[in-house]
């Protein structure tokens, strides 16, 4: 199979293993071009499953970028959030749309909370559907300690949140109260849409201000929003975007995106659990912006 083929029918998949194993858009995309560029060069006819053989590649590639990346993000300035996936094509979306082949933001958020091996086993079996024997024939690993590791990944993690995104028509309505919020100054009515342990998150890596920490509570986080929006924090075109799959906004300024923010909906109480900022400009350089 030539390189160009080879390349058409499996960056999408390889790309997509690699962006729910790592949370980074930049890094995802250069391991399918490393990823698929040594498989051009490799003997493909002992090969009998060519997805399988990507995916076994792509998850060790991911496992020794991810042994590297714990001890970086160990210094990071601040919260570590995930790169964001912007659908540049729907920037302003009129409609809810949704797209079950990405993986939601809350989601990769919660797998930051695992070991490189617990999340390489979390995302195969959650993510990706694969069996325990298919993800011990992936690792080398046996199948008795997938399954382990498997319920040990279960127990770290606090909450369920789904895989793939949802809609529902409260988050539409969330997004522009939010809008509306740091067009006015006065978040009262976002306020009222969040539960009472409710999080907001801020990534600005040391580059830019940020929150240290997160800001727990609805009042602190009504304190916190009415603060920077003083200080012009929101002083750039907010257009509600969809982040991975998922309505959110994207901050737009002089043509280059300035910030992402997702929220994480509570479908069983109909509240927002969690707010995240991404503020660093090394996360949103990969968006492009018209």
């Amino acid at each position: 199979m030539d390189f160009e083929t080879l390349y058409r029918t499996y960056q999408p998949l390889v790309y997509s293993v690699a962006y729910r194993m790592l949370g980074s858009v930049s890094d995802a995309e250069d391991v399918a071009q490393d990823i698929l560029m040594k498989s051009q060069h490799v003997n493909q006819e002992p090969v009998r499953n060519m997805k399988a053989y990507l995916i076994k590649m792509t998850t060790n590639h991911c496992l020794n970028i991810l042994q590297s990346a714990r001890k970086k993000r160990e210094i990071y300035t601040g919260e570590w959030l995930p790169e964001p996936e912007i659908d540049t094509v729907k920037l302003n979306p009129m409609e809810t749309i949704i797209q079950s082949e990405r993986v939601s933001y809350a989601f990769l958020v919660l797998l930051e909370n695992l070991t490189p091996v617990e999340r390489a086993i979390f995302v195969l079996r959650k993510a990706l559907g694969y069996d325990y024997r298919e993800i011990a024939e992936l690792l080398n690993k046996s199948e008795v300690n997938c399954r382990k590791i498997y319920s040990r990944c279960k127990e770290k993690i606090q909450y369920e949140v789904s895989v793939h995104p949802q809609q529902s028509i409260h988050t539409e309505k969330m997004v522009h109260t939010f809008i509306q919020g740091s067009e006015t100054g006065n978040f009262e009515a976002f306020i009222n849409l969040l539960r009472e342990d409710v999080a907001l998150v801020t990534d600005g890596g040391g580059k830019v201000r940020a929150a240290i920490f997160p800001i727990l509570g609805k009042q602190r986080i009504q304190t916190f929003l009415e603060a920077i929006v003083s200080k012009g924090f929101f002083q750039v075109e907010l257009l509600p975007t969809i982040i991975n799959g998922q309505i959110g906004i994207l901050a737009r300024n002089k043509g280059c995106a300035e910030k992402a923010i997702c929220f994480e909906w509570d479908e069983s109480r109909e509240l927002i659990r969690r707010i995240y900022i991404v503020v660093n400009p090394d996360k949103l350089k990969h968006i492009s912006v018209l």
